[in-house]
């Protein structure tokens, strides 16, 4: 099962261009899955983690996210999900917490995708969101 939090409705806030939906969170580590995850609450969207035995692209397919971010040394990080990503009309968005910025960049020009590094700022994150 899809591991989904929400915030409490008085505590959610909504860009001007309205609520973009879900981001699916696919990282390595689950501490670096739970803070994308906060970050991903503070700019209204609601983010969706993968379940233990669920598959990426499944999820994909069934949960619909505006956005899947995704760790770039994840397993589930192939061509496939990232063509399975902009199938579904999803921006990939790749990350690193571990790797250079300059790899990472390297890595997401090649596929032609947005990418940062953690630590990252919240509001460089909260613009690569929007759609």
């Amino acid at each position: 099962m899809v591991g989904v939090h929400k915030l409490p409705e008085s505590h959610r806030f909504h860009r001007r261009a309205g609520h973009l939906g879900k981001v699916l969170i696919l990282a390595r580590e689950e501490i670096v899955a739970a803070l994308l995850g906060l970050m991903v609450e503070l700019q209204g969207l609601q983010p969706v983690f993968l379940g233990l035995s669920e598959i990426a692209e499944d999820v994909i397919r069934s949960e619909r996210p505006a956005v899947v971010v995704i760790d770039c040394d994840h397993q589930d990080c192939t061509d496939s999900l990232l063509a399975a990503v902009r199938e579904s009309g999803a921006k990939p968005i790749l990350f690193s917490p571990f790797r250079f910025e300059r790899e990472v960049k390297r890595v997401a020009r090649k596929h032609g995708v947005e990418s940062f590094t953690l630590p990252a700022d919240p509001e460089n994150f909260g613009r690569m969101l929007q759609i």
